[in-house]
């Protein structure tokens, strides 16, 4: 998995008696597989992505049209300040059982407008410091034939 922003070792440190993973990422990181390589080396597979922060560039957002199921994309190439990020890690309920974080973030701009929406794709300006809850509860993302999108199926009780 590639992260990009150099040789730099992944910094993250995880709490056990809280359950918080923190992670520091670098200018140049590549975003999701950079939290993806992170989630690996603790073995976190379910959790609540709780605080984000930093600066993001050359990211991808989008909203989703429920008429067509398909998300309306834009990309940004300057960079913003992240002002929130929040979201879910579960793992897909297919032959791949990957785990697939669901990420929302809103970013400022320059003029200090703000747009936000699905996190797709992104790298890190400067530095990113991400905060994630560990869940016990075994979360799965499973595919809805009706709506396209893999959603959250939560643990039977």
């Amino acid at each position: 998995m590639s992260r990009g922003g150099g040789d730099r070792p992944l910094e993250h440190f995880e709490d056990r008696g809280r359950g918080v993973l923190a992670v520091r990422l670098h200018d140049g990181d590549d975003f999701v597989p950079s939290l993806l390589e992170a989630f690996d080396k603790v073995g976190l597979r379910s959790g609540a992505i709780v605080s984000g922060l930093g600066m993001l560039r050359d990211f991808e957002i989008g909203w989703l049209d429920t008429r067509t199921h398909v998300y309306r994309k834009g990309t940004f190439t300057l960079p913003h300040e992240l002002l929130s990020l929040s979201g879910s890690v579960a793992v897909t309920d297919d032959a791949e059982a990957r785990v697939m974080p669901h990420m929302h973030a809103s970013l400022a701009g320059p003029d200090h407008s703000v747009v936000g929406g699905h996190l797709f794709k992104a790298t890190t300006n400067v530095l990113n410091e991400v905060f994630v809850l560990r869940l016990d509860a075994p979360l799965r993302r499973r595919l809805n034939p009706a709506t396209g999108i893999m959603e959250l199926a939560l643990p039977k009780m």
